[in-house]
């Protein structure tokens, strides 16, 4: 027994293995007793962190935690997760922005969004100014050209448009009037002032001026011509009525003064031949009768006109035979009414002829009401 009765073993000189230590506090080193290896007490069992786990190989910070756990970032096939945000191949979702890819604009959206859904915007191809406001939709080509559907087809598009129509053959009436008198009654005065006289230089003269007054007035009315078919074409192909001033917007004009020009040229020249030149003239004038028409709807030069009319006239010979035919009838009708007929029955010609050439090449037509 110890003289001192609170003396207690001191470590390292044999402490009672029964008393348990002041936990997390370590025994303090005498000198007496080495140090374990690492120069670190264990902690005692249960103290914390546990042993072997500080930290704990591959757990810390545990799964799931942040950051991942080395070689786990991220996870192999499973980084967004299934069903998580965004969603595999579909970021952002149908109808937000931008859409995915290969999809833009998003099939079947809510019409009016932006974009808008296929077939909203632009409108069908082949179909824009068809059916605009105010404007009808061209109608399918008949396929065969009758006479008296070209014929009541005229009077139908003349009768809904009269007013430019009839405009336009009131100036040409008129001019084409005084413009003839004039001509006649000089010449024919003149001549015979110079049969009485004697003078056959002086009525040589005079039949020299009426040829070449005679060609300007033919040269000229090709381009009136022109006018009435720019207005038929308009009738039978577009979607609006043509207005007075469109008759006038003529295209390829060169080209018209050209195919004038032939037509002046051959018309003078076969005027000298009695009998034989009116017959040629008026072959040559019903297989041209489309040249104009050729020009003007297809900016075909002078001659390839030429070469289309007589084509297409040719392989159409009968159909087109009865139907100018026809019409020479109806404007002769028109003629013995002190002309004033003419104001009606050339504007239903000129339309009668283009449904023709409207049916025989395949082109779209307007319908008639």
């Amino acid at each position: 027994m110890s003289d001192n009765p609170n003396d207690e073993p001191r470590p390292g000189e044999g402490s009672d293995p029964d008393r348990s230590e002041t936990p997390n506090t370590p025994p303090s080193n005498t000198g007496n007793t080495p140090p374990p290896p690492g120069g670190q007490y264990p902690p005692p069992p249960g103290s914390y962190p546990p042993q072997g786990n500080y930290p704990p190989q591959g757990g810390y910070p545990p799964p799931g935690g942040y950051p991942p756990p080395p070689g786990n970032y991220p996870p192999q096939g499973n980084y967004p997760p299934q069903g998580g945000y965004p969603p595999p191949g579909n970021y952002p979702s149908q109808g937000g922005y931008p859409p995915p890819p290969g999809n833009y604009p998003p099939q079947g959206g809510a019409p009016g969004g932006y974009p808008p859904p296929p077939g909203a915007y632009p409108p069908p191809p082949g179909n824009y100014g068809n059916q605009g406001y105010g404007q009808a939709p061209l109608g399918p080509n008949p396929g065969r050209l009758e006479v008296g559907a070209a014929l009541s087809y005229g009077f139908d598009k003349f009768k809904a448009n009269a007013g430019p129509w009839i405009g336009l053959s009131a100036i040409v009436w008129a001019v084409s009037a005084i413009g003839l008198a004039v001509v006649f009654a000089s010449t024919f005065t003149a001549a015979m002032a110079a049969a009485e006289a004697g003078d056959t230089t002086f009525t040589t003269t005079t039949s020299g001026v009426a040829i070449v007054t005679t060609a300007i007035i033919t040269f000229a009315s090709y381009f009136v011509n022109a006018a009435y078919v720019r207005g038929a074409l308009d009738e039978t192909g577009a979607p609006q009525k043509p207005s007075f001033g469109r008759f006038f917007q003529l295209t390829n004009v060169g080209q018209i003064a050209i195919l004038a020009l032939i037509w002046t040229v051959v018309s003078v020249v076969f005027s000298f031949i009695p009998f034989l030149g009116t017959i040629l003239l008026i072959v040559i004038g019903f297989l041209a009768n489309f040249a104009l028409t050729f020009l003007i709807d297809r900016n075909q030069t002078a001659i390839e006109s030429i070469k289309s009319s007589v084509d297409l006239t040719v392989k159409n010979f009968g159909p087109l035979l009865l139907l100018l035919l026809l019409l020479a009838a109806i404007n002769i009708v028109g003629a013995l009414l002190c002309g004033l007929g003419l104001l009606v029955t050339i504007p239903i010609s000129v339309i009668a002829t283009n449904y023709a050439y409207r049916v025989l090449t395949g082109g779209p037509l307007s319908p008639a009401r």
